[in-house]
């Protein structure tokens, strides 16, 4: 009989599918897959959202992520929630983009503000855009604003069905992060 097992161990040599285990102060324990490798590091995303928060308290998405509220939440208040050892080695502690999801397609190209990112191959499967928060399939924010013509208040996100959607930025949606790990 054919059996796959997780075991923990000490290695130095990251490979895309393994995990990590992050304790957050005040938030708990989160585990984060290792999604891509480079000459720059490893990107990980949080297998689950860590918790859920509007895009911003206004409904607007005008000055996109980089401006939004849940942008500098990220940076003032979850950032110094990782142990110091690991946060020396993040860079660009950040939530997903449409592309690193599902890549660019007509729905894309018609309703998102571009980004310039490829698929992340775990994310190919479904199963794998599914993210969880208290015990509940959630939905959650990704980077892109909805274009202008779409509208000036909506952002993509990916609903409890591993699915493409957008949704409004003052709604309350969960923060799947996602960062890169470099030495």
């Amino acid at each position: 009989m054919k059996v796959l097992r997780k075991q923990e161990l000490e290695t130095s040599n990251i490979q895309v599918g393994d995990q990590i285990v992050i304790e957050l102060t005040g938030f708990g324990e989160f585990t984060a897959t290792a999604q891509k490798i480079t000459d720059k590091g490893t990107l990980f995303l949080f297998d689950d959202c860590v918790t859920r928060r509007p895009m911003n308290a206004e409904r607007s998405n005008k000055g996109g992520y980089e401006k939004s509220e849940l942008c500098k939440w990220i940076n003032n208040v979850l950032l110094p929630a990782f142990p110091e050892d690991l946060r020396d080695q993040i860079d660009n502690l950040t939530i997903p983009t449409y592309g690193q999801m599902f890549g660019h397609d007509d729905w894309y190209n018609d309703v998102m503000e571009p980004d310039d990112d490829e698929p992340l191959p775990l994310m190919k499967k479904r199963k794998n855009r599914i993210a969880d928060f208290n015990d509940d399939y959630e939905w959650y924010w990704l980077k892109n604003a909805t274009k202008k013509e779409v509208s000036s208040s909506y952002f993509a996100n990916v609903n409890n069905f591993g699915h493409a959607y957008y949704y409004n930025a003052s709604n309350s949606n969960g923060v799947r992060p996602v960062f890169w790990l470099v030495e």
